[in-house]
């Protein structure tokens, strides 16, 4: 026997009615009001009133559901910056991240959270990274932190890198750095320079290029010339090129030219060159990689390598969305190319 109840509690019963109703079915009125013990009239009320508040859709003879469209929320991305301390202080990685944001955007996908590799560096924080926020894949940015990248490559399904390599089942998005760096070395010999100086974090193809080009032009090659600096947590930092710029030019014969594998050691470079009375490039000239926006302001302006930091970001995207939509997409190296950018720094503009 059906139990009247008030106007309040007899709609909300009316609309619970509704949406648990067939997806094709029209609650007729008739059927309403013998469940409510009411007048069809009085049916015919309420299925206005919550019409007008958009709570059902009014039916010849009765009422159905709304039946609402719901967009499938967007997949979301993980990005780990694994060789810096602070999210966001490094400009290579901001643009690379601008590049892969933007390309995720446009791919209806968002990037879940930017989380730098101090705050997973264990197998303890990459877990509790995974269980706290679930994402669909994980962009690498840089290279580094071992130890948590081996759990990562073990239990997420998806990983792209960017400016490194986790082994051949994953997607590597580089730079050609070998050659960018040999055509610097070309362009300085080109301009009478004969001992280059280098420093580094790494051995990589930038290091390569360097030893490629000094060897093809028959090129002093004490050990003292080449260095490969402590990548402590902080990367690659205008510290690395402090030290560097001082054991060089410390050397019983130092260089008249320093090639650094990035632009802020090449920055850090020029800063100690300064303080202690060289002049760029008129007592040693001095040369970056990346192209980063501050380059173009350096005093002097610094010659450097462009990189394509934002088309790198956006492969990275496009790769890991790709990953995740087809599970028998192959794992592709994509490198990217490299071209000189002369400024003052070297004491040329062509």
């Amino acid at each position: 026997m059906a139990v009247k109840v008030n106007k309040e509690e007899r709609q909300q019963h009316i609309v619970h009615l509704i949406e648990q109703s067939n997806e094709n079915q029209v609650l007729g009125t008739r059927e309403l009001a013998e469940q409510l013990a009411v007048s069809e009239m009085t049916v015919r009320r309420d299925l206005h009133e919550l019409s007008q508040e958009g709570l059902l859709h009014r039916r010849h003879g009765g009422a159905e559901p709304i039946r609402r469209q719901h967009k499938p929320e967007k997949k979301e991305i993980g990005v780990l910056l694994v060789s810096r301390t602070a999210k966001y202080s490094d400009p290579f990685f901001n643009a690379v991240l601008e590049g892969a944001d933007q390309r995720l955007h446009e791919l209806d996908y968002r990037i879940a959270y930017v989380t730098a590799r101090a705050e997973v560096n264990t197998v303890a924080q990459a877990r509790a990274l995974l269980q706290s926020l679930s994402v669909s894949g994980i962009i690498l940015v840089g290279g580094g932190g071992q130890e948590s990248i081996e759990y990562f490559k073990a239990n997420v399904r998806t990983l792209v890198v960017t400016a490194g390599s986790i082994g051949p089942d994953f997607d590597e998005i580089t730079f050609d750095g070998k050659r960018g760096m040999r055509q610097m070395v070309d362009h300085l010999v080109k301009h009478g320079y004969r001992r280059l100086g280098f420093i580094t974090g790494r051995d990589d193809s930038r290091l390569h290029g360097y030893v490629e080009g000094v060897q093809a032009h028959d090129l002093p090659r004490e050990a003292g010339l080449c260095l490969i600096m402590p990548e402590r947590l902080g990367g690659w930092t205008p510290e690395m090129g402090h030290a560097g710029a001082q054991r060089l030019m410390a050397l019983t014969n130092p260089p008249d030219a320093i090639l650094c594998a990035s632009d802020l050691i090449a920055i850090g470079v020029i800063q100690w060159l300064h303080q202690h009375k060289l002049r760029v490039p008129e007592d040693i000239a001095v040369t970056g990689f990346d192209n980063i926006t501050e380059s173009a302001f350096t005093a002097p302006s610094l010659t450097t390598v462009h990189v394509h930091k934002e088309l790198i970001g956006a492969l990275a995207a496009e790769r890991v969305v790709k990953r995740i939509e087809n599970e028998d997409e192959i794992p592709l190296l994509i490198q990217t190319p490299t071209y000189l950018v002369i400024r003052h720094s070297c004491g040329s503009e062509h």
